[in-house]
C-alpha cells in the first residue's frame, strides 16, 4: 500500500518505436546497431525487393514488413525511421516521412544538393521534429579522445581529413555497385564533417571552401577555412593503403586519429628539443602497438556486427527526441557538410558533362562488335584491341564508366543483360564478345549473372541476325586430370559444384552458350583465358595463394607453371579472332606462351611490394586441411555443396601450342610498335 506523502513512481516510457526505409546491406548494419539500443524497437521495414526484407527479418525476427514506405507509415506508424534508400531518394523519403510526423534519421550522404538539405531541415523545425544524419564517425572513439585532448594543443595551425578506399565492383545479391566517381560522393561526407567538426570547435566565422580541385582518377583535394584556421580535405580513390584519418597540428604538438584502427596518436608538449626529436617516434609506436591491440581486443569482445559509433550515435539521438534536447548534429553541420559535398558533384559534373559533348561513337555500320562487360579488367583491353583494329565498338555494361575511363569513340549503353537485352543494341553488328559473367557472390548470384545474362545474349542476338558469338568463358572449368597436359577440347569438369559458384557459373554458362547457339543457328566459339594478369602492375591470381597483409601465403611448389595470360594479350587474341573468324579456333585455352612458375610471379610481385615476406604452404599440408573443411561443411551446412580447397588451388599442367600460335601470328600480322606478346620465363 503507498502511504501518505509517498510520490508514485513513474512508469517507465515504451521504447521508440523505429523503422527502416530500404533494405540494403547498410540497412542490415542500422538494424544490428538499433537492437542494442534499450530505449528502442525495432518494428518495421519497407523495402520493394523480398529477398532484402527477409535478410532484416533474418536479423531481427518478428519485424513487420512492408514493400512501399507509405505502406510502412500508414500502418506500423513508427516514432523514429532511418532512411537507408539511394542518395537519389534521400530528400523524398525524408519528406515522407516529417510530413508522416516521424523522426527522421538520414544517411550520408544526407541529400544531394544543399537546397533539398535546407527544405528538410525548414520542415523539421516546422513540425518540431528531429533529424539526423549518418555521421557516425563523431561518434566513434578517436573523436571523443580528440575532443578531450584538443586544449593541449593550444593555437591549432593545421587540421587535415584524409580517405582513400576501394571502390566496391560487386553487391550482395548480384546488383550493381555504384560506379567509382559516385562511390567517392557517397562517402565523401565523412572526411567533410569531421574536419568540419574540428574547424568549428578551434574557430569561429563562416566556413568557405577556398580551393577545391578533383583529379582525373577520382581524388579530391581542397582548403577549407574557417575564421583564421585552414584544414586540407584529401578523398582519393587511388591512394592506398586504405586510410580513414585525422591529424590536428597546434602550437603545442599534435594529434593522429586513425579511423580504420580506431586509434590517436599524440605528441602534447614542443617537441623542439633534441630528446624529444629522438623519442617521437618510440612514443608513437607505443601508441600504436597497445592503442592498435586494445581497440582490437575491445571489437572481438563486443562481437561488434555494425560499423563503430553507429548505436553510440542512434542512442543519443533517441535520447534527444525523447527528452527534448539538442540533437546530436547541428542543422548547421548537416547544411555545411552537404554544401561541400555539392560543390565535389559540381566539378565531376562538369567534367563529365564535357566528356559526354565531345563523345563521337562511330556507327557500327553491319561490322561492329557489342562486347559485354566492355568496362571490365578483360573487356577495355578487348574494346583496345578492337578500335586498334579498326572495329567500331558498342560496349553493353550493368553501369557506366567514370568519365576519365570512357573512350569517346565508343558506344557506351547501359543495360543489366541478365533482365533482357535491349532491341536497338545490337543494332549495325556482325558479332559479339560476351565477357560479363558473375566473379563474386553465391549461386543466386551467378545463376543470374552468368547463366541467365548468356541466355539472354545468345537470344537477342540470333533475333538481331548475329551469327558470330564468342564467349568468354573459363580455364577452371576444364576437367582436372594427373596425366598428360590439358587441351583445348578436353571435357569439362564433371562435379560443377565441386569447386564453388564462381567455377559452376561459368561451367554451366560455356554449356549452355553452346546448347542455345546450336539450337539458334549461333555460331558459338568459347574462349577460356587463364588467369588474367597484367605484368606491368601484377595483381596476383588466387591460384597462387593469399595476401596477409605484409605476408604472401603461396601455395604449393615455387617451380610450379601457373595457367595464366596477360590481359592486353587475352584482348589482342579475342580482337584477332573477330578479324579472322573462320580460322580461329572453335574452342580455345587462352594462355601466355610459355606458362610462368610461381616463383616468377612472386618475384615480378615483390618488385612493387618490396617488403613483402613469401611463405609456403605446401600441397601435402593443404590437402588433409581441406578433407577436414569438407567434412565441416558438411556437418555445419548440409543441404549445401562442400567446396575443396585444395581442388581450388590445384594446379595443371597445359598445351601453350595454339595460344603460341597465335602469338606467332600476331607479331606478324600487327604494325610496329604493338605490344609485344607475353615475355617468356
Amino acid at each position: 500500500m503507498v502511504q501518505p506523502g509517498q510520490i508514485h513512481p513513474s512508469p517507465p516510457s515504451p521504447p521508440l518505436r523505429v523503422a527502416l526505409i530500404g533494405a540494403g546491406k547498410h540497412a542490415g548494419h542500422h538494424a544490428r546497431a538499433i537492437l542494442r539500443c534499450p530505449e528502442a524497437a525495432l518494428v518495421a521495414v519497407a523495402d520493394p525487393v523480398a529477398p532484402a526484407r527477409t535478410a532484416i527479418e533474418a536479423i531481427a525476427p518478428g519485424i513487420e514488413t512492408y514493400e512501399t514506405p507509405e505502406a510502412l507509415l500508414a500502418v506500423a506508424r513508427p516514432d523514429v525511421v532511418h532512411v537507408c534508400t539511394p542518395p537519389s531518394t534521400h530528400a523524398a523519403m525524408a519528406r515522407l516521412v516529417l510530413e508522416a510526423g516521424a523522426h527522421v534519421y538520414v544517411e550520408k550522404p544526407f541529400t544531394p544538393t544543399a537546397a533539398e538539405a535546407a527544405a528538410i531541415l525548414e520542415l523539421a523545425a516546422a513540425r518540431s521534429l528531429q533529424v539526423c544524419a549518418g555521421h557516425q564517425l563523431l561518434y566513434e572513439p578517436p573523436t571523443a579522445i580528440l575532443r578531450q585532448y584538443l586544449p593541449a594543443l593550444g593555437p591549432i595551425i593545421h587540421i587535415e581529413s584524409y580517405f582513400a578506399f576501394r571502390p566496391v565492383r560487386h553487391l550482395v545479391g548480384g546488383r550493381a555497385a555504384l560506379r567509382p566517381d559516385h562511390q567517392l560522393l557517397d562517402i565523401l561526407p565523412h572526411p567533410v564533417y569531421l574536419l568540419l567538426c574540428f574547424l568549428e570547435m578551434v574557430s569561429a566565422g563562416p566556413v568557405e571552401l577556398a580551393s577545391l580541385r578533383v583529379s582525373c582518377g577520382g581524388t579530391v583535394h581542397a582548403l577549407v577555412r574557417q575564421g583564421d584556421v585552414t584544414g586540407t580535405l584529401v578523398v582519393t580513390l587511388e591512394g592506398r593503403p586504405v586510410e580513414s584519418y585525422l591529424r590536428i597540428v597546434g602550437r603545442n604538438g599534435l594529434l593522429f586519429a586513425d579511423y580504420v584502427r580506431s586509434t590517436v596518436q599524440r605528441t602534447i608538449g614542443p617537441g623542439s628539443s633534441g630528446l624529444d626529436k629522438l623519442m617521437a617516434p618510440y612514443q608513437q609506436a607505443w601508441q600504436i602497438f597497445f592503442g592498435t591491440t586494445g581497440a582490437l581486443g575491445r571489437r572481438l569482445l563486443k562481437k561488434a556486427r555494425s560499423y563503430p559509433g553507429l548505436a553510440e550515435l542512434f542512442q543519443t539521438f533517441y535520447a534527444a527526441i525523447r527528452t527534448g534536447a539538442l540533437p546530436p548534429l547541428s542543422p548547421e553541420s548537416i547544411l555545411e557538410t552537404v554544401r561541400i559535398s555539392e560543390q565535389v558533384a559540381a566539378v565531376l559534373e562538369r567534367a563529365e558533362a564535357e566528356v559526354l559533348a565531345a563523345a563521337k561513337p562511330l556507327p557500327l555500320t553491319g561490322r561492329g562488335v557489342v562486347v559485354t562487360g566492355g568496362t571490365g579488367v578483360l573487356g577495355v583491353q578487348t574494346v583496345r584491341a578492337l578500335m586498334a583494329r579498326g572495329r567500331p565498338v558498342r560496349v553493353l555494361a550493368r553501369r557506366s564508366p567514370p568519365y576519365w575511363n570512357r573512350d569517346l569513340s565508343i558506344d557506351y549503353v547501359i543495360a543489366d543483360v541478365a533482365a533482357g537485352v535491349p532491341e536497338s543494341s545490337l543494332a549495325g553488328a556482325d558479332t559479339v564478345i560476351h565477357a560479363a559473367a558473375e566473379t563474386a557472390g553465391g549461386w543466386d548470384e551467378h545463376q543470374r549473372n552468368s547463366l541467365d545474362a548468356t541466355a539472354q545474349m545468345i537470344r537477342a542476338a540470333a533475333a538481331a541476325g548475329v551469327r558470330r558469338f564468342i564467349h568468354v568463358s573459363s580455364l577452371a572449368v576444364l576437367a582436372k586430370h594427373g596425366g598428360r597436359p590439358i587441351a583445348d577440347e578436353d571435357p569439362l569438369e564433371p562435379n560443377s559444384r565441386g569447386s564453388g559458384p564462381y567455377v559452376w557459373g561459368k561451367l554451366e554458362s560455356e554449356r549452355l552458350a553452346i546448347r542455345l547457339g546450336q539450337e539458334l543457328g549461333v555460331d558459338v566459339k568459347v574462349v577460356r583465358p587463364g588467369a588474367l594478369v597484367d605484368y606491368r602492375n601484377l595483381d596476383p591470381p588466387g591460384r597462387l595463394g593469399k595476401r596477409l597483409g605484409s605476408f604472401f601465403v603461396a601455395v604449393g611448389s615455387p617451380g610450379q607453371r601457373l595457367g595464366v595470360v596477360d590481359v592486353g594479350f587475352a584482348g589482342r587474341i579475342l580482337a584477332w579472332m573477330v578479324d579472322h573468324w573462320d580460322e580461329a579456333p572453335a574452342r580455345l585455352n587462352l594462355l601466355d606462351p610459355e606458362l610462368p612458375a610461381k616463383r616468377d610471379l612472386l618475384n615480378a610481385l615483390r618488385r612493387t611490394n618490396p617488403d613483402l615476406k613469401v611463405v609456403w604452404l605446401p600441397m601435402f599440408v593443404l590437402v588433409p586441411l581441406s578433407w577436414a573443411a569438407i567434412l565441416l561443411q558438411k556437418v555445419l551446412k548440409p543441404g549445401r555443396p562442400a567446396l575443396d580447397v585444395a581442388k581450388v588451388f590445384s594446379v595443371q599442367a597445359y598445351h601453350t601450342g595454339r595460344s603460341a600460335g597465335l602469338a606467332a601470328r600476331l607479331a606478324r600480322e600487327e604494325p610496329p610498335g604493338s605490344p609485344p606478346p607475353p615475355p617468356g620465363r
